[in-house]
């Protein structure tokens, strides 16, 4: 077994609600932190989600706000087994980055 600490995705959060990082076949994943920032000149809305086994659990508050240029930060750590997904969405698609760090264990 090796861990590797790992940028494991990055994007813009969609509208509808996304997979933005599942976790490989065969692997398990600690998600260290989720980072957004709002790239827009208005303030918008977000969600996080966690889905484990099929069921969809908030892991940020549900629409939080973000202003305009600023950035908002989740360090809680989620541990993850093959196949569970990191979710989002947004009030507006294409203006609010995202990465996500974290260790997967290979």
């Amino acid at each position: 077994m090796s861990l590797q600490i790992l940028a494991l995705a990055d994007g813009r959060l969609p509208v509808a609600t996304g997979v933005l990082y599942t976790v490989p076949v065969g692997r398990t994943t600690i998600i260290k932190t989720i980072t957004v920032v709002n790239t827009d000149v208005a303030t918008r809305q977000f969600n996080l989600y966690l889905r484990r086994t099929g069921t969809l659990r908030n892991i940020s508050p549900a629409n939080q706000s973000i202003g305009a240029g600023w950035k908002s930060v989740e360090d809680d750590p989620h541990t993850m087994q093959s196949g569970d997904t990191v979710e989002g969405n947004a009030s507006v698609g294409g203006v609010i980055d995202y990465t996500i760090d974290g260790v997967e264990n290979a």
